[in-house]
């Protein structure tokens, strides 16, 4: 039911439906003297179809929502049985007033609400053009001058309809135009000779004539053609490769908007959903796309220059245009790269664009009950005469009839309710297209020695460099007049970010390279000039970070990490990430191996630079970095192993692991750490061809260099027996080789193994054999030579400046002595093989005794502080003198506790 209540009707308007319905013998109901009083057409429709409007009110048709099952069936009954297309545009016009009565009656009685009018007028449009063109299709392939239009294969061929706008939504309003385009899938010819084309073109034609016209019935719907290639000056109809051609190399900004909303709509729908599928690249860009806002502004000022005024309720400020251009662009700009807002009806993207957190939960909240009110008002214009109007009347006894419809008491209720709702509108919509502030200069950037001067740069010679490269990189003939145009833009206010900076010069060398990357997609720069916050946020990035800066030149895409002020404040499971992954990887082609791979790739590319920035913004602590990457890692891998099963066809029951060892089984994982990784089974011996054509394949999709290189670089050598090893080891194998064969290091290294992905069963399984291994009563004084030794050797292999890692107190003395700990006790105090990680291995030292609890914090404390900063120095923001300083803070208690633990 509406949230629209019914007005009383002042009486003289009463009586004068009473009379009417008087006249055609109907009862004076009071919903037939409401409709007839407040809708003329609807009153228009009974006088001429009395008939059959009795006998639906009589049979309470119209009390209930239109079905277009019906509707669809008794059109398809009845233009099976008429031969001429006289005789079909009389039928289709008397079903449609009749149907648009029934739109018209449930609205003016506010027992539909609107997203159930603008739903079935939608669902009825698309009856009504399916039921013409089966008609024209019929009898022009019947005709001998035509036939029927074949593929190159022979294969009877149909015609698409393509609709945009609001039908393209389901947001049809009560008397609108639709507006259409017309494709067929291949070039070929008909049965009797002609080209497809010919025939199709004959067929949009005939099709065009069944709906638009205006006879003494009517008219069906007034179809408008004009946003199909090239306008009005292009062919009624294409093929699709022509059409996607037309895209590739022609189509404009303002078309990729109205695809937004493109759904096929009557005639072969299969074909068309796979023709839009081939648009969405043209439609929704992989990069983020704000060059969208610019053509956004372009076609508000065109309308603006038609001189709306406050009168039209869809182009006038605060109208419903208004609201659709601004979620729209903002579906462009992000649709590329998150698929849930691609899409067609506004109701729906709203929610989503909260969700992903581009709108605020308020704002979209006025803006639904805005859209809700205006359309609703729209439909009151529309009712009274059937007409695609959006000018609210000048006359004020019309205004007060349209107030009446809409539930207001009178002319002035209602201004007052859609001024409100304007407002808001209008203030959410300059937001969105509000023109950039410009820095003022008086020096063009590209006079170089000037710019430097003017901006007293530091490091004057490096910045003048750097600067002469990127002009010298736009006056390429390969760059367009666009990306010129957007670098232009963008540099007066880059280059004042940087003013009187010391190291100006440094900061120019890595930012320049990043810009010369995207002159050819300059919606980057488009990008950067939108968003003041993002521009400045880049550059104290960069500032900070060479890694950062060789990402961003690599992959341009990382830049929308630059908008999202939440950054990374949580830490998702391995589940949610999974979950993610699959949902990007259940768009695309389950035979398109190399777009699965590039899928995992980007997720890898996308999420680990946003962990990378949380780190550098000091959004989350290390221990959850490591997690983040980890969970990352983890997700990937099983998504990667359950690909590989695919691929290969393997058995249903998959005793199949994957065990992580070093950082990754230690939940220590960096920006650009590898992944040690040992692969366990326990299938029979016959299925080893199997498994190794497992392996390969996992390793292929983990290695692959695509144009975003391997997803992860791997190491295996850790496999029993090592290089000399077979690739895949039963857990049987793997159980008596630890046991019997395996070294002191090799142990050490089970430490911090874990199971990644596979198995839950076989998982478990081997959970439990590494808590036992670990358990194993052993000599403490071999276990502490052999590590000892260990530690020897790597020593003599360092070089002699200081490393946070390999340097005496540094990080791998303190996981040499975690590894000799749990060796040595973990028999008597098996806690201690509980987990694989350093962090809790030490609490579970200190909390039995093994160390003193101060002992054990306090290392605790130094590895997470050397971890910190090697993290730093992995995304180059190294400070030699920190470096030096927390290992001279932290040496004396970390080789004091060695020297206590190795000592005989």
């Amino acid at each position: 039911m509406s949230s629209r209540h019914l007005t009383p009707l002042p009486q003289h308007l009463e009586t004068a439906g009473q009379a009417l319905c008087a006249s055609l013998d109907l009862a004076p109901t009071p919903s037939l003297v409401r409709v007839f009083t407040l809708s003329p057409f609807a009153a228009g429709v009974a006088q001429r179809q009395t008939q059959a409007v009795r006998e639906m009110v009589e049979r309470g048709v119209f009390d209930q929502r239109p079905d277009s099952a019906w509707y669809a069936h008794t059109l398809a009954a009845t233009l099976a049985e008429t031969p001429t297309m006289d005789g079909v545009k009389r039928l289709l016009r008397q079903m449609r007033n009749l149907a648009q009565f029934h739109l018209i009656y449930r609205h003016v009685l506010a027992t539909s609400v609107m997203t159930e009018t603008v739903a079935d007028v939608s669902a009825l449009a698309d009856v009504f053009v399916q039921a013409a063109l089966d008609w024209c299709d019929r009898t022009l392939a019947a005709t001998p001058a035509y036939g029927e239009p074949r593929t190159e294969t022979g294969e009877r061929q149909h015609l698409v309809v393509f609709a945009l706008g609001k039908l393209g939504a389901g947001e049809l309003n009560l008397s609108s135009d639709i507006d259409l385009v017309l494709a067929y899938p291949e070039a070929g010819v008909t049965t009797t000779g002609k080209t497809c084309q010919q025939y199709f073109v004959r067929l949009a034609q005939m099709l065009v004539d069944a709906l638009d016209p205006i006879t003494v019935d009517g008219f069906v719907y007034r179809v408008d053609l004009r946003l199909r290639p090239w306008g009005e000056s292009g062919p009624l109809v294409m093929h699709f490769d022509a059409m996607e051609s037309y895209f590739e190399t022609q189509g404009r900004d303002w078309e990729r908007y109205a695809f937004i909303k493109a759904r096929a709509c009557a005639g072969d729908l299969a074909a068309g959903d796979t023709m839009l599928a081939r648009l969405q690249p043209f439609v929704y860009r992989r990069y983020l796309d704000f060059g969208a806002v610019q053509a956004l502004r372009d076609m508000k000022a065109r309308i603006q220059a038609e001189k709306h005024g406050p009168r039209n309720i869809k182009l006038g400020p605060g109208g419903i245009r208004d609201i659709e251009f601004g979620v729209q662009v903002m579906q462009l700009i992000w649709g590329g790269r998150q698929p849930e807002l691609r899409t067609r009806a506004l109701m729906q993207a709203l929610p989503q664009l909260v969700g992903l957190n581009h709108l605020d939960a308020t704002v979209a909240a006025d803006l639904l009950a805005a859209y809700e009110f205006l359309r609703d008002l729209e439909h009151c214009l529309q009712a009274v005469a059937d007409e695609q109007t959006q000018l609210l009347p000048t006359d004020d006894d019309a205004l007060d009839g349209v107030a009446l419809m809409l539930g207001y008491a009178d002319r002035l209720a209602m201004r007052l309710a859609l001024d409100e709702h304007r407002t808001k509108v209008s203030a959410f919509f300059t937001g969105v297209i509000a023109p950039v502030e410009v820095a003022t200069t008086t020096v063009p950037w590209d006079e170089i020695e000037t710019t430097v001067q003017a901006h007293q740069f530091g490091e004057a010679e490096i910045a003048a460099r750097e600067l002469e490269q990127l002009r010298t990189a736009r006056d390429r003939s390969s760059v367009g007049n666009e990306g010129r145009q957007r670098l232009d833009a963008l540099m007066p206010a880059l280059l004042e970010d940087l003013r009187g900076q010391v190291d100006a010069g440094v900061v120019l060398s890595r930012l320049v390279p990043i810009l010369r990357s995207v002159l050819r997609r300059s919606a980057y720069l488009a990008l950067l000039h939108e968003n003041p916050d993002a521009r400045r946020l880049l550059v104290e990035l960069v500032r900070r970070s060479r890694w950062v800066a060789e990402r961003l030149c690599a992959q341009p895409m990382h830049m929308d990490a630059l908008l999202d002020e939440r950054g990374i404040d949580d830490l998702p499971t391995t589940a949610a990430l999974r979950q993610s992954v699959r949902q990007r990887l259940a768009a695309v082609d389950a035979d398109d191996q190399e777009r699965r791979l590039d899928v995992l790739r980007e997720f890898r590319e996308q999420y680990g630079f946003g962990i990378a920035l949380a780190e550098l913004r000091a959004k989350l602590p290390l221990m959850r970095i490591s997690d983040y990457y980890t969970f990352l890692a983890e997700a990937l891998l099983q998504e990667a192993l359950e690909m590989a099963w695919a691929d290969i066809g393997g058995p249903h029951h998959r005793p199949f692991i994957v065990v992580g060892y070093g950082k990754l089984g230690g939940l220590e994982l960096g920006p650009d750490s590898d992944l040690d990784l040992v692969f366990l089974h326990d299938f029979p011996p016959d299925e080893a061809p199997m498994l190794q054509r497992l392996a390969r394949r996992l390793l292929h999709i983990l290695t692959a260099s695509t144009y975003l290189g391997a997803l992860y670089e791997i190491d295996t050598r850790l496999r029993p027996s090592g290089n000399a090893g077979t690739m895949v080891t039963s857990l049987a194998g793997f159980e008596t080789y630890q046991r019997q064969r395996a070294w002191t290091w090799e142990h050490q290294a089970l430490v911090r193994a874990r199971c990644v992905a596979g198995d839950p069963a076989l998982r478990e399984r081997f959970e439990t054999l590494r808590r036992a291994l670990l358990c194993e009563p052993r000599d403490r004084d071999k276990v502490r030579e052999d590590v000892a030794a260990m530690r020897e050797r790597m020593v003599k292999h360092h070089k002699a400046e200081a490393d946070l890692k390999r340097s005496a107190g540094g990080i791998v003395d303190i996981e040499f002595m975690v590894q000799y700990l749990v060796l040595a006790h973990a028999a008597e105090h098996p806690a201690l093989a509980v987990f694989p990680d350093n962090v809790r291995i030490l609490e579970a030292a200190g909390a039995s005794g093994v160390l003193a609890r101060e002992t054990a914090e306090a290392l605790t404390a130094a590895y997470l502080a050397l971890r910190a900063e090697n993290h730093r120095r992995a995304l180059d923001l190294p400070d030699r003198e920190r470096a030096e300083r927390l290992l001279r803070d932290h040496e004396a208690l970390v080789r004091g506790t060695w020297v206590k633990l190795f000592s005989p």
